[in-house]
């Protein structure tokens, strides 16, 4: 499995050269609202929009993984209560259990 992740990520590496070599000779002007850039190559601003999107991708997986976290350790904690309660139950006396049962027969009746 690791040999096809380095095809991949060689793959991957040499697309990305060969964007660049291609897109070299092309300059380029950002416009953001009011703010303007410097003339730049065509790649430099492809690969900045992409490391931005890494990186918020990566901020909201955070997030995401926090919250899950959370979750688990909220439902882990409701476990550990409702073992106790199911240890608790079990290990109630049988004679107690025939009582509440004669009790019950008797309202039944």
């Amino acid at each position: 499995m690791w040999v096809i992740r380095w095809i991949f990520w060689a793959f991957a590496v040499l697309f990305i050269i060969y964007f660049a070599m291609e897109n070299a000779d092309q300059i380029v002007t950002v416009n953001f609202f009011k703010w303007r850039s410097h003339e730049m190559p065509l790649w430099v601003v492809m690969f900045v929009s992409f490391a931005v999107g890494i990186l918020a991708w990566l901020v909201v997986s955070i997030i995401k993984i926090l919250k899950l976290q959370t979750e688990v350790r909220k439902v882990n904690k409701e476990n550990i209560v409702m073992r106790k309660e199911l240890d608790h139950l079990r290990n109630i006396p049988l004679d107690e259990d025939s009582d509440v049962i004669d009790d019950i027969e008797k309202d039944i009746l």
